[in-house]
């Protein structure tokens, strides 16, 4: 039996008045599920809402995957470091479901605090200041050598994979603002494959995409939820969305209606 990632439970999504009313969804492990329908319907908010950025007028939404990374999030606004290279934001999204990476930064924190204690009471010539220096020191330095250690490990193998992943390894050093539109969107799709979640949900992530670099993206994404990730993902491309989705949802008259779909 598969495992529940997302129980929405008469949820209803909106701003000032509900837009979209009495969701009832489960998403399960391997799934993709599409959202299509017009724009301004409703499909981003309830993308939005799943990803925690909007409150819901009514109901509930009940995220059961890990709190740290265990949700990946594709908005339309892609959130990019422009500057920076493509390698550098994939490695960000890698960064942030890595826990010995978090425990390391924890610990470092940790440290900073014990050593700034530290030098403060050592002003007063306090007899607790070099042990407490010493402490800081020993939680400080390491924490900062483990993130440099495992960073480099995850850009040799799980960033290296995501811009294989979507084509991108050529590009590994460019800054992302010398890119085109939907090479960035593959930048945000790498950044999200890197970080390896449970659940995915995806904001029109294919758009500025041609078909050809679409499927690369999508069969990208198909090798995550192959592996038992899931994927609820709003495309305006019907039969694009038909092509690769287990279950289409469609807005119609403020509520959800499920297409079904025949595969060959």
């Amino acid at each position: 039996m598969t495992n529940t990632l997302l129980k929405l439970n008469q949820l209803v999504v909106g701003y000032s008045t509900p837009l979209v009313s009495d969701i009832n969804i489960q998403v399960h492990e391997g799934e993709i599920i599409a959202i299509v329908g017009p724009s301004g319907i409703g499909k981003t908010t309830i993308i939005r809402t799943i990803g925690g950025l909007i409150r819901p007028i009514d109901g509930s939404v009940e995220l059961l995957v890990e709190p740290r990374g265990g949700l990946g999030y594709v908005p339309q606004k892609l959130g990019l470091v422009r500057h920076a290279s493509v390698e550098h934001n994939i490695t960000l999204g890698a960064i942030s479901s890595s826990h010995t990476i978090q425990q390391a930064s924890r610990f470092r924190s940790i440290g900073l605090c014990i050593l700034i204690v530290s030098l403060g009471i050592w002003f007063f010539k306090n007899p607790f200041a070099p042990p407490l220096f010493f402490l800081g020191c020993m939680l400080y330095i390491p924490s900062i050598i483990a993130t440099i250690v495992y960073t480099n490990q995850l850009k040799k193998t799980v960033v290296k994979q995501a811009m294989e992943d979507v084509g991108l390894t050529e590009k590994r050093l460019e800054p992302v603002r010398r890119l085109s539109g939907g090479q960035q969107r593959r930048v945000a799709t790498a950044r999200t494959l890197a970080q390896s979640p449970s659940l995915i949900v995806a904001d029109e992530f294919l758009s500025e995409l041609d078909q050809a670099n679409a499927m690369i993206v999508l069969n990208a994404m198909r090798k995550l939820t192959d592996a038992g990730s899931s994927m609820i993902m709003v495309e305006h491309n019907i039969e694009r969305a038909r092509s690769v989705a287990d279950r289409i949802w469609t807005i119609k008259d403020g509520s959800l209606v499920q297409e079904v779909i025949e595969h060959a």
